[in-house]
């Protein structure tokens, strides 16, 4: 997988996964809001900081 397909589906990997486990996806939004608090001006520390969380989502999920 290279390129957009791959990104896509990965995208699709991770929503499937936190549809099927609302507990996660309870998680993850908590922490993106707290992010979006903590990080408000600066787009790419908010992604940095929550790219762990999403990496755990997507092994979990399956993805290699």
């Amino acid at each position: 997988m290279h390129g957009r397909n791959a990104e896509y589906k990965r995208h699709i990997l991770f929503r499937d996964y936190l549809r099927a486990h609302p507990e996660d996806s309870k998680i993850y939004g908590d922490l993106k809001l707290k992010l979006t608090q903590q990080f408000r001006n600066e787009r790419s520390a908010y992604t940095n900081a929550k790219s762990e969380f999403v990496k755990e989502i997507l092994r979990l999920a399956g993805w290699k």
